[in-house]
């Protein structure tokens, strides 16, 4: 059966590390979990959708979820996300360059040729790097967003619960592509529709 349309919604969690008082080490963000919604349209117009995350604790390093997100991230399809560059990309980036070269350059080549398709940040149209926060946005559409603060992240990631940090991320990515779908104009009824029967056969975030 031939895929004809893809988009990858992509949302991640980061823990910041602050800049040392000497300026020996610079500010810096640990990459603590990684959430990708892929929905695929059929040829006949069918929808499919699927949601991968992992999760890291302080202590395990990136390098293994950037190995896992190789292997689960697409070639190719539209990517999804709010304030993309500066919330998604650039930590993802900046994991890409910290542990292991081979693991980092595998995962850099795959994160380039997904983002250099076509992507859409949906912040741009309220604010951009300015816009308000995503559950807020989210809010004005009926769409409920419950995400975890940035303290609940980091004692998350410092203690090892990683099935909060895989339900924040899974969160955000189903939020942003449904703020997606509603901002649609009506366009997008069918997609909604199939991810809302998705959505509802679903047991976990």
């Amino acid at each position: 059966m031939t895929k004809t349309c893809r988009f990858v919604t992509l949302a991640v969690a980061t823990v910041d590390a602050p800049a040392s008082v000497g300026g020996k080490f610079p500010l810096m963000s640990h990459l603590a979990s990684f959430a990708l919604l892929i929905a695929e349209r059929e040829g006949e117009g069918a929808w499919a959708f699927s949601l991968e995350r992992h999760a890291i604790a302080a202590g395990d390093g990136e390098d293994a979820l950037l190995k896992w997100a190789t292997h689960v991230m697409p070639k190719a399809g539209t990517v999804l996300g709010w304030q993309l560059a500066d919330r998604i990309i650039a930590p993802l980036l900046d994991a890409g360059t910290i542990g292991d070269p081979e693991i980092g350059r595998a995962f850099l080549d795959r994160l380039m040729t997904l983002v250099t398709m076509p992507s859409i940040d949906l912040a741009i149209h309220h604010g951009g790097a300015g816009a308000p926060d995503l559950a807020s946005v989210c809010a004005e559409q009926g769409i409920v967003l419950t995400p975890l603060s940035a303290g609940e992240i980091e004692s998350a990631w410092a203690f090892g619960d990683l099935p909060s940090l895989n339900a924040h991320v899974a969160r955000e990515a189903i939020a942003v592509w449904q703020l997606w779908l509603a901002e649609s104009n009506g366009k997008a009824m069918a997609a909604s529709e199939a991810f809302a029967s998705w959505l509802a056969g679903r047991t976990r975030p």
